[in-house]
């Protein structure tokens, strides 16, 4: 007898590019109980049904959908493996304070992701692996534990509730599972708006700008797109500063804003500002640099609809600052882009410009994609601490000593991710070496 399931469709930003990809969080600890992890991954999956899901392509619907099984144990659709290696970590694992300012260097990614995992929804539909995949490598020196997910179903925020939910499992503490229905509020709310009557009158401003970073994808662009992340894919490091550190940057620099009088801003505008101005601080000319950064629209959304304060799937868009000369850039002070930086996600936080958004991308089929062009940088900035990644307890034994965010395949380039780490922030980036050596001096002053 078959057993009954729901079939809970995805919206349209879970597959506009998104769904090609996975999100892979890997944590380096002390030690690890896999034992008891595995039997609590596996109370999770049962509790939250839709982790134990399948994606399917709905034609009726034209959307993917996952697949909910609603009866029994679903405690094998976790999908937990292991590895024991006679070896240290690769990379030297550094002892962070509030007070270190340091370049980390990424570990391989096979310490924490089984190599049979799939990365795209299609993959893993037709594979039928689980969406939710757990890899643990016991090491010399330290365990590596990985937590993998399809992106077209979850994003930072989705993939902290997986997180909170294990650790809930892991202390036998309550916790209430998101609910799955069979229609999306992200779909219905985005279909409302394209429905009703338009809230402005001219294209917003910032969509202009937008539509000079975002393009409908052809061929020769997403070419163009893989030429220049194979030029910077090799090099994946991060600056982390430690809480003290960033508690004096940002504070100097909010100051400067409130005397200007020029508006507020937050922690990931000054740090994204300083990363920026610290990779150009050699490179002075009227080439462009482009900058776009991802924007949650639950915020927005949420007055209107509670629910979406713990909406589980992709709920961003992106928004642009108008693009600069890099010898603009280093004219810019840091507090005057940190500005520019949080004017840029205001001005898209909105009904009326999600309403002109929307109708644009429908005008390119939602094959949208960010513009590469040779000679020009497109930098991408997400600020993933809305995951919380750094606060999971994974129990006794377990000291969380760092971690590292992996898109599958692969990560775009210039793709900048700042998250929470030991009361610091971490920036991890993928750009080319020279430019890593260029922030190492940055960091050097940050020091001094």
């Amino acid at each position: 007898m078959t057993s009954p399931t729901i079939l809970a469709p995805l919206s349209a930003l879970d597959h506009n590019g998104v769904e090609r990809g996975s999100l892979t969080l890997g944590y380096i600890l002390k030690s690890a109980d896999n034992v008891k992890i595995e039997a609590a991954a596996k109370r999770m999956v049962n509790k939250w049904r839709m982790l134990a899901g399948r994606p399917e392509w709905s034609t009726e619907l034209s959307t993917w959908c996952i697949r909910i099984p609603l009866e029994g144990d679903v405690s094998h659709r976790l999908k937990f493996t292991t590895s024991k290696l006679d070896v240290p970590l690769d990379t030297p694992i550094t002892v962070l304070g509030e007070a270190s300012v340091e370049i980390l260097t990424r570990p391989a990614l096979n310490f924490f992701r089984h190599s049979s995992t799939p990365s795209s929804l299609s993959a893993f539909s037709s594979s039928n692996t689980p969406i939710v995949s757990i890899h643990i490598t016991e090491l010399t020196n330290c365990t590596c534990l990985g937590i993998s997910v399809p992106h077209g179903v979850f994003d930072a925020f989705g993939l902290g509730q997986i997180l909170r939910s294990l650790e809930a499992e892991l202390a036998h503490k309550p916790w209430v599972a998101p609910v799955s229905c069979e229609t999306n509020i992200m779909s219905e709310t985005l279909n409302e708006l394209t429905a009703a009557t338009p809230l402005y009158v001219d294209d917003p401003p910032a969509l202009t700008v937008l539509q000079h970073h975002v393009v409908r994808a052809t061929v020769k662009k997403l070419l163009t797109f893989l030429a220049c992340n194979v030029y910077e894919y090799f090099w994946k490091k991060a600056v982390y500063l430690g809480e003290a550190v960033v508690k004096e940057m940002v504070q100097k620099v909010k100051d400067e804003v409130k005397e200007s009088g020029t508006g507020w801003v937050s922690t990931g505008d000054v740090l994204f500002a300083w990363f920026l101005k610290a990779a150009y601080a050699k490179e002075i000319d009227e080439t462009l640099v482009c900058v776009s950064t991802v924007v949650s629209l639950r915020s927005t959304f949420a007055p209107k609809d509670p629910a979406f304060d713990n909406y589980t799937h992709n709920s961003s868009i992106p928004c642009c600052i108008p693009a600069l000369t890099k010898s603009e850039l280093a004219a810019k002070p840091l507090a005057e882009l940190a500005v520019l930086h949080r004017q840029s996600i205001d001005t898209v936080r909105n009904i009326p410009f999600i309403q002109a958004y929307n109708h644009w991308v429908a005008t390119i089929g939602r094959k949208a994609m960010l513009e590469r062009t040779f000679g020009t940088d497109s930098w991408v900035f997400t600020n993933q601490a809305i995951g919380r990644f750094d606060e999971i307890d994974f129990g006794s034994g377990s000291e969380m000593l760092a971690f590292w965010v992996w898109g599958t395949p692969f990560t775009p380039d210039h793709t900048v991710m700042l998250n929470k780490l030991k009361g610091g922030y971490i920036i991890e980036a993928v750009i080319r070496t020279s430019r890593w050596d260029i922030i190492a001096e940055a960091v050097k002053n940050v020091k001094a």
